[in-house]
This record gives C-alpha cells, sequence and structure tokens, in this order.
C-alpha cells in the first residue's frame, strides 16, 4: 500500500475500537441492541468508506502512472 500514512492508519486503528465495541457480548441475553454498539456501527461505516475512498485515489494514482 502507497500511502498508509498516520491519519489512514488512526482511521483503521478507530475502525478497529469500533468493531470492538459492536462485537462486545450484550449485558442481557435475549435484550435489544446497545444504543452504544448502534451509535459505533453508524461511526464505522462512515470511517470505513473514509477509508475506502483513500485507498481507491491511492489505487488510481499507482495504476495512472503505468
Amino acid at each position: 500500500m502507497m500511502a498508509r500514512s498516520n491519519s489512514l492508519l488512526r482511521r483503521y486503528e478507530k475502525l478497529q475500537t469500533l468493531h470492538s465495541e459492536i462485537m462486545r457480548p450484550a449485558k442481557n441475553p435475549g435484550t435489544r441492541q446497545c444504543v452504544h454498539s448502534a451509535k459505533a456501527f453508524k461511526k464505522y461505516i462512515k470511517v470505513y468508506r473514509q477509508i475506502v475512498g483513500v485507498e481507491n485515489e491511492d489505487a488510481k494514482f499507482i495504476y495512472s502512472q503505468l
């Protein structure tokens, strides 16, 4: 990967922490989804889209040089 810049690495770390938040087991089995995990899921989608956007721009730059 070409531009694994600090900001991109921070996004990957944030993605990992949000994933941990989402996958944490429920306190009471059989209950509905926790508000914190629902918010983390929304943030997860946002961070994932940001990462994909950066990676796509890098790929466009790399393959335009060929």
